[in-house]
């Protein structure tokens, strides 16, 4: 069988909106840094206690502050700082010859994979927004997971729906992509029924939008 390989990949849109999410997250997460070690700072050299007195109330009181005050800055910081970077998202779609690979890329610089779905576990193919994802999407023990960064589609994309066997269920996985690779993906598959009646009546319109 000759092998087959299509793969595209979906970015932020809008940009500059995400680089202003990028920087405030960031400025956010060097100030939650800096009040941290000011608070440890104060903890340690900060908070006067009379050798005669020892520890008094008053004392006891500002050290609790002060170990509060650096837990909740260190979470901020290591919160915000992690946060920042979902805001440059884009995934990669790839199809190698009866395999579909899904991996999540986090600006630009580190990637995770999510899903290595093979084509005997593709129950159903169609568009989002369809009867028949509506359908779907109902029953109770589908999950749906949304692999792109927008929410509304690139000029040459649509949202398309992959109904799935995963190893935690099943899943209705939706990405933004070019019809090209749900071509190639139906191709290989050849089975009867695995696209969904609408498809073709359906036009690009109604597949505008994943949320």
């Amino acid at each position: 069988m000759q092998e087959i390989f299509y793969e595209e990949s979906v970015d932020t849109h809008n940009q500059s909106s995400a680089k202003r999410k990028y920087t405030v997250y960031k400025i956010v997460s060097i100030v939650a840094a800096v009040f941290a070690a000011l608070a440890i700072f104060n903890l340690f050299f900060g908070i006067p206690v009379d050798r005669d007195e020892g520890m008094t109330t008053a004392v006891v009181i500002a050290i609790v502050i002060m170990v509060i005050a650096a837990v909740v800055m260190i979470f901020v910081s290591i919160f915000f700082g992690r946060k920042k970077h979902a805001f440059f998202l884009s995934y990669d779609y790839t199809f190698v010859t009866g395999e579909l690979r899904i991996s999540k890329v986090f600006n630009n610089r580190r990637r995770k994979h999510l899903y290595a779905i093979s084509t005997d576990k593709i129950i159903k193919i169609g568009r989002v927004g369809s009867e028949t994802y509506a359908k779907t999407k109902r029953m109770p023990e589908t999950k749906e997971d949304i692999l792109t960064p927008n929410v509304e589609a690139e000029d040459g994309k649509e949202f398309f729906y992959i109904y799935t066997q995963t190893n935690v269920g099943k899943k209705i996985l939706i990405l933004e992509c070019r019809m090209q690779l749900i071509v190639t993906i139906i191709r290989f598959i050849n089975r009867p029924g695995i696209l969904e009646t609408e498809f073709n009546k359906q036009s690009s319109a109604g597949a505008k939008s994943a949320r």
